[in-house]
């Protein structure tokens, strides 16, 4: 006879069970369904998406750094970075790495817009909407930022780095993208820019021609960059925060002379490049000027005969000593290393005063040689001044200069070679302007991570793993559950 009531028993109990893991699997849907929602939001949402994302690159190519952060804390203006290109034309090359790049401004700041425009299929744009006088030089592929007070544009040779191989053949070796875009806002949105005066008539330097990447730097570095003549002003502009001298060929008047010496007495600050001169010429009004602040030009080509010096055993091709001081402790001096190509020295006249401070920027070893540019004057003995910084505080304001017995390295053509010049000359005009540490970003160099000493061992032990012992461990598992719920 059959047990009714613990057949009942039973089928209450495998009710109660079901019902139980029914409840479970209900729950269950309902948090899938619920993710499904909530996750299908997250990726339809561009800020959130951006800011979930993690950059597992080695050199966080695409993360912004602290003086990103803090440049962009202090913005309170409407910026527009605009790429003059398709951007969907770009996902197989180099400008696909700036275009994720960017994203990660608007992810950091409401304030920052970025779109793109093609010239191509807009071209009236360029004309009408962001260069209406022709005065940026805009073409296709470059980047403007702009804001209501003024536009900086960035080309190819300011987002990236780039180097030359031994057939000078350019390539693209890093992102420079940051520097850029973050000096960038920083230019476009200050109030107040010192303005440098990069003087014309004495057989200089073409701005735009030979010294536009340091122009560019310049003005990423919050400073902005006119052309003066001398000779055809009573006077220098008031705005004059440094009137520059990239490599003068020829001497000043004695009008000129008169000209700078009263802006010097008046507070001026003053920067002088000069390359050693290809003529048997003294260039005596400069000299003249220089005097005010005990320097003289040494009239001499740089020899550097200490082999830990000389570059490619090169001795006119060297790297100067940079010396630890109040003035270059921002780059580092034991780290920072610059190459100089062809440099004459500086002299600090011996005639000290106690209102004038001359502080060594740059020096070369006890075995290097100032050979003279002038047939019967004397070699010069080593160690030799290349640049040096003067504070003249004996007028009705203190003046500053910097001398350097070189121009070359902040050409376009040197800084082709290495970009490390215009960071030292950066940091001595900031020095000039009482500035502290200004915005310098180094180059994210693009990199290929690879395993070290990886044996074949090691080797055999991962596909083991991976290919057997995993898969075997998931299909355990999956026959476990499937065992458990047979018997529910």
């Amino acid at each position: 006879m059959i047990d009714m009531k613990n057949k009942n028993e039973k089928k209450f109990t495998f009710n109660k069970r079901s019902l139980r893991f029914g409840s479970y699997s209900f729950v269950l849907t309902v948090i899938v369904i619920a993710a499904a929602i909530i996750l299908n939001a997250i990726v339809g949402a561009t800020q959130i998406r951006e800011k979930l994302k993690i950059d597992l690159t080695s050199n966080k190519l695409y993360s912004l750094g602290e003086k990103t952060d803090e440049v962009l804390k202090e913005l309170n203006e409407k910026v527009e970075i605009i790429g003059l290109f398709d951007e969907n034309k770009m996902t197989d090359s180099s400008y696909s790495q700036v275009i994720e790049f960017i994203k990660q401004y608007e992810t950091k700041s409401n304030l920052i817009d970025v779109k793109y425009v093609d010239p191509e299929k807009d071209p009236a744009y360029i004309q009408n909407e962001l260069d209406p006088d022709g005065l940026l030089g805009v073409s296709k592929y470059d980047f403007v930022v702009r804001s209501q007070k003024r536009s900086k544009v960035l080309s190819t040779y300011d987002i990236f780095d780039i180097s030359y191989t031994s057939n000078y053949m350019p390539q693209v070796t890093g992102l420079n993208a940051e520097y850029a875009f973050t000096g960038a806002i920083r230019y476009v949105t200050s109030e107040d820019i010192p303005v440098i005066y990069y003087t014309e008539g004495h057989g200089e330097g073409d701005l735009e021609n030979e010294y536009s990447e340091l122009v560019s730097n310049l003005e990423l570095n919050g400073y902005e960059v006119e052309k003066i003549n001398l000779a055809s002003v009573e006077k220098i502009p008031e705005d004059a925060s440094i009137v520059l001298f990239a490599n003068p060929q020829r001497d000043l008047t004695t009008t000129e002379l008169e000209t700078l010496t009263q802006y010097m007495e008046n507070g001026g600050n003053t920067v002088f490049l000069f390359d050693p001169l290809q003529t048997n010429t003294r260039l005596t009004n400069f000299e003249d000027f220089l005097s005010k602040f005990n320097i003289a030009l040494g009239y001499d080509v740089i020899f550097e005969m200490a082999a830990n010096k000389a570059a490619y055993g090169q001795p006119y091709y060297f790297m100067p000593t940079v010396e630890r001081n109040s003035i270059n402790s921002v780059l580092e001096p034991d780290k920072f290393s610059l190459s100089l190509v062809y440099a004459q020295s500086i002299e600090i006249l011996k005639n000290e005063k106690e209102w004038i401070t001359t502080t060594p920027l740059l020096t070369t070893s006890s075995e290097a040689i100032g050979r003279s540019l002038f047939e019967g004057n004397e070699d010069k003995s080593g160690p030799l001044n290349v640049a040096v910084a003067v504070e003249n505080a004996g007028n009705i304001k203190a003046s500053k200069t910097v001398v350097i017995g070189n121009a070359y390295f902040v050409s376009d053509k040197g800084m082709s070679i290495s970009d490390a010049g215009k960071k030292f000359l950066v940091n001595s005009i900031n020095w000039m302007q009482d500035k502290d540490a200004d915005i310098y970003i180094p180059v994210k160099k693009y990199s290929i991570p690879r395993i070290q000493n990886v044996t074949q061992q090691t080797l055999t032990i991962l596909f083991i793993g991976l290919i057997i012992v995993v898969p075997l461990i998931i299909m355990g598992v999956g026959v476990f559950v499937w065992l458990r719920r047979r018997h529910l």
